[in-house]
């Protein structure tokens, strides 16, 4: 008789039970000696029985069949070692009958050419399964009930990490490199500047130099769809109940709100007027450059050199052949930024203007505020009454899930407004004057600034598309508070009491048609229609 031994062992047996491969071997070895059977090989397995995809398995039954009649046995040493499967482990019997192979336990032993015998290989089998299942089951309760109570269950999503408690207990906090990565990258695709494509690539040029590796393409638009980075888990349905959310024991990542706001943006249902960035390094202005003879807006994209050297370019998409180096084009812009210079004491005043009316803001804020607090005391009164009402049999359980129904919706509404208005509240005097002060060298601070602040900068200044000629840059209208930055003192004391500024004159000479640097003198057309 000639035998091949099969040993297997899963990590979990092999730790809680002791069923170590040298063991199995030893006693499978001296079952063979005592029965004069010659070994011809031994396959070590570590991996479950659930079924008979097991690479070793796979790789033995392969040589049985190429080999058939060469071996007469397999043998293990209990039937769990070969399958906790019934239905699986009865197909398996057939399949090695069939290359005249028996298979045999040896602390199990069943002649198997006895029908009775089949009744205990049935339990043999049936057992294993029935401890398999059960714990899978207790394993799924126990899992449902961890999230019910607001755990993060498995390995910690992008963007956090596992740790555990003193006593014991596991939880995610936020990854100290990660966690700030994917918080920007929620920002960048609530202003929805750049397509979510961009956003990744730099997400992950970003965690590179950190040396993080696992914001991959696809765990990526995973952790942008996942409700758990604004703190909620979610409980998915089961039997008679139906999925729902609940607040998380862990730190939110972002605010609900701000996960909302991109939801929307993924979903289509948020509208933005803004150009989407396509190319981010060498043409800041591509969105922003409306064609000099046919207005449509210029695009951008690069021309491979001989030496294999990419030049840029802005081009229009129409038959006209409009075309301009991105390069040039981008050198005399800067240029033009740097003729703007604010008229003395305009950023004071543009300072303290902002000031006066984020005062009055606050105060009208914080009178919305204790509305929305006074009718969340309403509510939760109304609830309150709802239930005394409930258990004196006053009302009927239809009327109250409706009542709890409608007032937990309404309170999650203010909860929601609450958060928008409390965003609000910081300390910004020192925000709003370091911002102005930099109106003194906006060429250098666009020069220096990363592609989507160059792009906030262009959006902030110039409402309407810049048209390029080649020379100069012009646009029919700029920012009304660039206006009154930049306007004529003469224009400005000219003024009467009691009237409107038209904020046209930007420099020392006032022509119709878009702005340009000065020589001498600043020259910024703006349109006076």
């Amino acid at each position: 008789m000639v035998a091949d031994l099969y040993i297997r062992v899963s990590t979990d047996e092999q730790a809680d039970k002791g069923y170590s491969q040298r063991d199995q071997e030893e006693r499978l070895q001296q079952y063979c000696q005592r029965n004069g059977i010659e070994v011809r090989d031994i396959i070590y397995e570590d991996h479950s029985a659930k079924s008979f995809q097991r690479p070793e398995w796979t790789k033995l039954l392969s040589k049985l069949k190429s080999k058939r009649g060469k071996t007469n046995l397999v043998l293990f040493t209990k039937w769990d070692r070969f399958s906790r499967n019934a239905g699986d482990a009865y197909q398996m019997i057939s399949t090695l009958r069939m290359l005249g192979v028996e298979p045999q336990a040896i602390e199990q032993p069943l002649d198997l050419s006895i029908p009775e015998n089949k009744m205990m290989l049935a339990f043999y089998l049936a057992a294993p399964e029935v401890e398999n299942d059960r714990r899978a089951l207790n394993v799924f309760h126990g899992m449902r009930r961890a999230k019910k109570e607001g755990r993060w269950m498995g390995t910690a999503p992008v963007g956090y990490v596992n740790k555990i408690t003193e006593d014991h207990k596991k939880y995610i906090a936020i990854h100290p490199i990660e966690g700030p990565l994917l918080r920007w990258a929620f920002e960048q695709l609530s202003e929805d500047t750049y397509n979510t494509e961009q956003i990744w690539k730099m997400v992950r040029e970003k965690a590179k130099e950190s040396g993080q590796k696992r914001f991959s393409k696809n765990n990526f638009w995973v952790a942008i769809r996942n409700p758990v980075y604004c703190g909620k888990i979610f409980v998915p349905p089961y039997e008679n109940e139906t999925g729902y959310f609940v607040h998380g024991q862990h730190e939110p990542l972002v605010s609900e709100e701000l996960f909302n706001s991109v939801q929307d943006v993924l979903d289509g249902r948020k509208r933005t007027i803004k150009p989407k960035v396509v190319s981010i390094d060498n043409l800041p202005l591509r969105g922003f450059l409306a064609c000099p003879k046919c207005s449509r807006t210029l695009t951008g994209s690069a021309s491979r050199g001989k030496l294999g050297k990419y030049y840029y370019y802005y081009h229009c998409t129409s038959k006209c052949g409009t075309r301009f180096k991105a390069q040039d084009t981008n050198q005399l812009f800067i240029k033009q930024l740097g003729e703007l210079i604010p008229k003395p004491g305009m950023v004071e005043l543009f300072v303290e203007s902002i000031k006066y009316e984020f005062a009055k803001q606050t105060q009208q804020q914080n009178s919305e505020r204790k509305r929305l607090l006074d009718e969340l005391d309403e509510l939760n009164a109304r609830m309150q009454k709802a239930r005394i009402q409930k258990v004196e049999g006053t009302l009927d359980d239809e009327d109250f899930v409706h009542i709890k129904k409608e007032t937990n919706q309404r309170i999650e509404q203010i909860e929601q407004q609450l958060g928008k208005l409390a965003n609000n509240f910081k300390e910004i005097d020192s925000l709003f004057e370091s911002a102005a002060y930099q109106l003194y060298k906006l060429d250098e601070r666009f020069e220096k600034a990363t592609p989507e602040e160059q792009r906030i900068i262009l959006g902030s200044i110039f409402p309407e598309k810049i048209v390029f000629d080649g020379n100069i840059h012009r646009t029919p209208r700029v920012n009304e508070v660039i206006r009154l930055m930049y306007q004529k003192t003469s224009v400005l004391e000219g003024e009467k009491n009691g009237t409107n500024l038209s904020f046209v004159d930007l420099s020392q000479e006032v022509i119709p048609l878009g702005f340009e640097p000065r020589t001498h003198t600043l020259k910024v057309y703006c349109s006076t229609s």
